[in-house]
């Protein structure tokens, strides 16, 4: 069953009709999501409700968008899908969800500051944590800065001569301290 929700609707209700609510949200409602990507299209949700075999009021949720993040690596902006599926029990205060968790660790426990649905409070965690931890999946980037540096911080021209030794190129911080050592502390000054 498609549900309208209104702001009269709560979360019980929803879970005792199996109410699906469908919604598009302007990305201008998810404030801190919008923070941390700066752009996005509008947000897809999919919310179907229940009540679990205890009797609890729980959530399955899809929600898809599209957002355009900074790469961290070549510093250009690239788009990437944000595609989060959840379930998760509903409850209305933090003394509830710590009982449950007690019970069912493992379970998602979303708390709600109301009885009545708001879709964004269900949504917004759950786009922030379906961001991708890395943004630039192109190895090949041409953005990409050069990873490459050898001796003192200069850059390594591939295509340059022979290799070097690694042994020839070492340096050793503490060689001083062995021969002070083998000297037996003797202070040559």
């Amino acid at each position: 069953m498609n549900s309208q929700v209104s702001g009269s609707s709560t979360y019980r209700s929803l879970a005792q009709q199996q109410a699906v609510v469908s919604r598009q949200l302007d990305p201008t409602s998810l404030p801190r999501f919008t923070q941390v990507c700066g752009a996005s299209d509008m947000v897809s949700t999919e919310l179907t409700f229940g009540l679990d075999d205890l009797g609890r009021t729980m959530v399955e949720g899809h929600v898809v968008t599209q957002v355009r993040l900074g790469c961290h690596r070549c510093e250009e902006t690239v788009s990437r899908q944000v595609d989060a599926k959840f379930t998760a029990l509903i409850a209305f205060s933090e003394a509830q969800a710590d009982n449950w968790d007690s019970v069912a660790p493992g379970t998602d426990v979303v708390v709600v500051s109301s009885p009545n649905v708001n879709v964004v409070e269900l949504v917004e965690d759950e786009l922030l944590l379906a961001l991708p931890g890395r943004v630039c999946i192109d190895d090949d980037c041409p953005y990409m800065p050069s990873m490459d540096y050898g001796i003192d911080g200069k850059e390594i021209c591939k295509e340059a001569g022979p290799e070097i030794d690694v042994d020839e190129t070492r340096r050793y911080p503490f060689a001083g301290l062995r021969d002070a050592m083998k000297g037996g502390g003797e202070d040559k000054s």
